[in-house]
């Protein structure tokens, strides 16, 4: 248990630095792309582009993250008046439930929508780059927010001892 925590923590910290990096470099496409239009008068093509894929993925990363940190969204305010056994299991329910999606729709949906556009061999006009890379992250999001939801259960079945409970 204590490696699922730890790999948690890690992970947290992660996708924190990379979806700094992602929004910053999303700025700086837009700044370039707004600056090229209205001064320049000649918008590179690439910067739409690329700011379309910069922005899927950080909309997928800041998920993860959000999940990972607990920030996502919930009906906590149903929730919270439950008894604690209701509490509980409604805890679990709710994260098994993100877990089925997630593998569903994210990891299986994904991935196939992902090799279909690398065997479609479908290019990003202006970037000059597969467009399967811009689906990648569903399957990888979908992983990452499955591990999750499995230590989130597990920390809820299985409640870690305190140094001082034991």
């Amino acid at each position: 248990m204590r490696f699922f925590n730890a790999f948690q923590k890690i992970l947290s910290s992660a996708l924190g630095v990379i979806c700094v990096v992602v929004f910053s470099v999303l700025v700086l496409d837009v700044l370039w792309g707004v600056f090229t239009r209205q001064v320049l008068d000649n918008q590179p093509a690439w910067t739409e582009e690329l700011a379309r894929l910069l922005l899927v993925w950080l909309s997928i990363l800041g998920g993860v993250l959000a999940y990972a940190d607990d920030a996502h969204l919930g009906v906590d305010v149903l929730v919270s008046h439950f008894a604690p056994d209701t509490h509980k299991l409604a805890r679990l329910v709710s994260h098994a439930c993100v877990f089925v999606f997630s593998f569903c729709v994210l990891v299986v949906g994904g991935g196939m929508l992902f090799q279909d556009r690398f065997a479609s061999g479908q290019m990003m006009a202006t970037l000059g780059i597969a467009k399967a890379w811009f689906y990648l992250i569903l399957p990888l999001g979908g992983v990452l927010i499955c591990f999750l939801a499995i230590e989130k259960m597990m920390s809820i079945a299985i409640p870690v001892e305190t140094e001082e409970q034991a």
